[in-house]
């Protein structure tokens, strides 16, 4: 019995091991338009909240994200993820637009001219600049999630 005991306890510390030490930024996935699979890998990793991701399709240096589902969420919530996602899309791949298609979609598309003026103003950092560091990239997809956004009238408060 003891025996036993031993197993599941050593079994127990390296499961919990294991979880503490994996790596839980995103960043790690980086990749280009051109690896299907790391792209493939790095979406399909994503939280696409109230949404299912149907798919994906790359046109030039566009991304064309295919969800679907109704917005469970507020339709803030569900703005404030297909931002964020559209920021770090734009981050961790060489693309320089992120469009989003489903029918009932509260945020259409990001490109990285939008994305820099967001992020300049309340961050005074460009997307670029957040490709260059780890570190940085996981500060500002945490700030990113603090924010307050409203969907309603195009606006979010990190632009104030």
């Amino acid at each position: 019995m003891k025996k036993y005991f031993k197993i599941l306890l050593v079994f127990a510390g390296l499961i919990l091991l294991l979880t503490g030490c994996g790596n839980k930024s995103l960043y790690s996935m980086k990749t280009d338009l051109s690896n299907e699979k790391g792209l493939e890998k790095l979406i399909g990793s994503m939280d696409w909240g109230p949404y299912k991701l149907e798919g994906v399709k790359i046109k030039d240096k566009a991304l064309e994200i295919k969800l679907s589902g109704k917005a469970k969420a507020n339709q803030d919530e569900a703005f404030k993820t297909s931002f964020i996602n559209g920021v770090v899309l734009l981050v961790l791949t060489d693309a320089e637009e992120v469009k989003y298609s489903e029918e009932d979609l509260y945020f259409g598309f990001i490109d990285k001219d939008l994305a820099n003026e967001a992020l300049k103003i309340k961050y005074g950092k460009e997307v670029d600049d957040y490709k260059k560091s780890q570190e940085d990239f996981d500060k500002l997809i945490e700030s990113l999630k603090n924010e307050k956004f409203e969907a309603g009238a195009a606006k979010f408060e990190m632009m104030e």
